[in-house]
């Protein structure tokens, strides 16, 4: 809708592009630039694609835009259009058995220790593709000689925990850098993948937690810092790859909306972020192996995420060459299935060729070509040790700002009339498991996203040096209890690739321990987790915080946390249940088809689940109050159109702090969505007692749509409720309605995205906004 107040539709062109013609717009080719309501909208596409990508940006920002589009200083990405472009152009010289060639691994550390890898073609100046896993960094697979040459990280999950975009940035970049040095362009991973039981295997994976406007905001950082250090992303694992159990040969059964509104938003973001490349999974989609499913690699990720890069498959995940056909590009480890004389036997010439154009494109789009770096084993960079110091530092504050602090009766920080503690635990005092594949430990989980740690600091080591340092006794018999002024308990289970977990118990009975000594001593828990546990005793414990598989200087982190020096600020990615009541639980092949039955009632969307803790929740060392939630006027530019919120946030207590204010939206009983879904999230500065910040908040029409599958797109709904807290149960009043929203931003922001809806072709408006915030 233009300021005339004319609709004017998305029309199809015979390339396949999309154009707006809109107040006076020009076309020209690809790309048309239009005026409407005095910002400036360009929709571009790439050649033969039927995709629309809407961008709302300033006139300095469409002009930056533009100038990086045409620039070619050696530094900026090359736009995809140009890409694609190139190569479109390096194919047409390439042979059959050229393209063919970058279609598949060349197995499993055969060379020098990469899981991956693809051999480019010399005379063109196409670089090899090496691939390495990146769980929590740089999987040092080239055997023991290469441990410890790589910061073991606290896991994708320790990150969520966090809920700060500036801290994933900085922690992805530095990884980055690590597989840089390493020889390494290109990374297995993000893991984007939405919990939805909770014992899945690979949750310590996922930044998403159980939530996907967390897992888009979260991974969109990820993927921006790791690809700014010019390494590739790939990011994984496509899709609905929920569980480990016979995770080759179950069906997940998923509807469409549940898909499009719970599983997909990650992903989307994650290519609105320009990921070059998706892993497909090993499990089936709705009967189809995943790889091999058309509907699912390019009716969805292609054709409605618009995804331009290439896809590959996860490590002998395919089950035959119409894997090919169906969408995947690529083979890994081994050719099983693409291997050229199969490929010609089946007459996939021409769609290889498509394939090598999709890798092409991702490689051109990073200029990967102009950097390619070592050259296959890169034996000098695989033996260089890049675990400094400055990202030692960094992964000990990432595990501190990822401690979540679940309750707390006064008893931390720890006061100077302490003067003895008592740790105890089977997990206080264990070493990392020194392995590239198997069992995990309490600081990273199994398999390939494990990352040994030769110099982990462990519990008891990092409490004892800063107790020490402070004329506090540490103990760590349990004779000594009667001696202690205070327990601290460190509690722990791990999981690992290829098996969920069996329990939501703690290893070594710590959860007997716990429930014994916490009634005879003020009793601190610490849990080491990777994802979701019982806590029965935890009305008895004084506090009980918990991590998320913090990485080698979890000790450290700890100890910081436990003493004050770090103030608490992490908050829940995911539900802590109080009971396994109507939990989704993995489902064996056997048994048919894993059926996701409950829809979008997963985590604290679910109104059956028990709770312990909540999503969202985590406590600090200080208190703070949320007040005078109002609806205003955005400041001038793109976020002027669309509906803003505000409220102050002030340090009512004693210590410093921060605090992550949460905004949940509320539909309208018409449209059946859960009662609560988080759309926005912002973390203060850190607080003095007695200050105080006024945070605000933007509102995107995407915000409060709902997909309707009739029409295969997002509506916006009129009827919402903002509900802002500090976790998904601690909300504030009074609520905001969007009717009560000014009239301006909500009428323009609604209604733009309401109109194009019901003339069809401009349905994809809404879910293909972008905005630059001011903050």
């Amino acid at each position: 809708t233009c300021p005339d107040g004319q609709i004017y539709q998305v029309g199809d062109r015979n390339d396949g592009c999309k154009t707006l013609a809109c107040y006076g717009g020009v076309s020209s080719g690809c790309e048309t630039t239009v005026n409407a309501w005095r910002l400036s909208m360009q929709v571009k596409c790439a050649p033969a694609r039927n995709i629309e990508s809407s961008t709302w940006e300033g006139e300095a920002a469409k002009k930056q835009q533009q100038e990086e589009e045409n620039r070619d200083d050696g530094n900026s990405f090359l736009s995809w259009t140009k890409a694609q472009e190139k190569a479109a152009e390096t194919v047409k010289q390439m042979t059959n058995e050229e393209c063919m060639g970058m279609l598949y691994g060349h197995g499993l550390g055969v060379d020098g220790g990469w899981v991956g890898e693809m051999h480019g073609v010399p005379r063109l100046g196409i670089p090899d593709l090496k691939m390495q896993d990146s769980g929590a960094g740089f999987r040092p697979y080239a055997g023991p000689s290469e441990f410890g040459t790589t910061t073991s990280w606290p896991s994708m999950l320790a990150l969520a925990a966090s809920w700060d975009e500036a801290l994933v940035s900085v922690v992805a970049q530095a990884i980055a850098q690590e597989f840089k040095g390493k020889g390494a362009n290109m990374m297995l991973g993000p893991g984007l993948n939405v919990h939805r039981s909770p014992l899945g295997g690979r949750n310590f994976e996922y930044i998403s937690g159980e939530d996907p406007y967390l897992g888009a905001r979260l991974g969109a950082s990820y993927v921006k810092a790791v690809q700014g250090e010019r390494v590739m992303v790939t990011i994984k694992h496509w899709a609905f790859n929920e569980q480990e159990l016979d995770r080759s040969s179950t069906s997940s059964d998923v509807d469409e909306r549940t898909a499009f509104e719970l599983y997909y938003p990650p992903f989307e973001a994650a290519i609105k972020a320009g990921a070059a490349a998706v892993m497909c999974s090993y499990n089936f989609v709705n009967g189809t192996q995943a790889c091999s499913n058309s509907a699912l690699v390019t009716g969805v990720l292609r054709d409605k995420l618009g995804f331009p890069g290439f896809v590959m498959s996860d490590w002998s995940a395919l089950k035959g060459v119409g894997a090919l056909s169906a969408g995947t590009d690529m083979e890994q480890p081994d050719p099983d299935w693409f291997a050229p004389a199969l490929l010609t036997q089946n007459n996939a010439l021409f769609r290889a060729r498509i394939a090598a154009q999709h890798i092409l494109a991702a490689i051109y789009h990073l200029r990967l070509d102009e950097f390619p770096g070592c050259t296959l084993p890169c034996a000098a960079s695989r033996q260089s040790n890049q675990r400094t110091p400055a990202h030692v530092h960094l992964a000990e504050e990432a595990a501190a700002k990822g401690i979540v602090l679940l309750q707390n009766n006064g008893v931390l920080p720890l006061r100077a009339n302490v003067k003895t503690i008592l740790v105890l635990g089977g997990d206080s005092d264990v070493g990392d498991t020194l392995n590239t594949w198997g069992l995990g430990s309490p600081y990273s989980g199994g398999g390939s996203g494990h990352v040994p740690a030769l110099d982990v600091v462990t519990p008891l080591e990092g409490i004892r040096l800063l107790a020490t340092s402070r004329g506090i006794e540490v103990l760590t018999a349990r004779s000594d209890l009667d001696r202690a002024d205070i327990v601290i308990v460190v509690g722990a289970t791990t999981s690992r690739e290829a098996q969920d977990r069996a329990s939501f118990g703690l290893d070594h009975d710590a959860d007997g321990l716990i429930a014994e000594v916490a009634k005879e001593k003020p009793t601190v828990v610490l849990l080491e987790i990777p994802g979701a546990v019982l806590t029965p005793w935890r009305r008895d414990a004084a506090a009980i915080a918990c991590m998320f598989l913090g990485g080698e200087r979890t000790g450290s982190a700890w100890a910081s946390f436990l003493f004050g020096d770090t103030v608490p600020s992490g908050k829940l990615p995911i539900t802590l249940p109080a009971s396994e009541a109507n939990l989704p639980m993995p489902g064996a092949a056997e048994a048919g088809p894993v059926v996701y039955s409950e829809g979008l009632a997963t985590g604290y969307r679910s109104p059956t689940w028990k709770v312990a803790f909540p999503f969202g929740h985590g406590l600090s060392y200080t208190q703070f109050e949320l007040s005078n939630p109002s609806w205003t006027e955005c400041d001038a530019g793109p976020c002027a159109i669309f509906p803003c919120f505000r409220l102050d946030v002030a340090n009512v207590g004693k210590h410093r702090g921060s605090e992550v204010v949460q905004a949940y939206l509320h539909f309208g009983d018409d449209v059946a969505e859960p009662k609560l879904l988080l759309r926005g999230f912002q973390k203060t500065s850190e607080l003095q007692p007695g200050s105080s910040e006024t945070l605000t908040f933007v509102l995107m029409p995407r915000d409060f749509s709902t997909y309707n599958v009739g029409r295969g797109s997002w509506e916006t709904q009129d009827d919402v409720t903002v509900r802002v807290g500090t976790s998904s149960v601690d909300l504030l009043e009074p609520r905001l309605e969007l009717r009560d929203a000014p009239p301006v931003a909500r009428r323009k922001s609604r209604e733009s995205a309401a109109r194009y809806d019901e003339h069809g072709e401009g349905k994809k408006l809404s879910e293909n906004i972008k905005v630059l915030k001011k903050k």
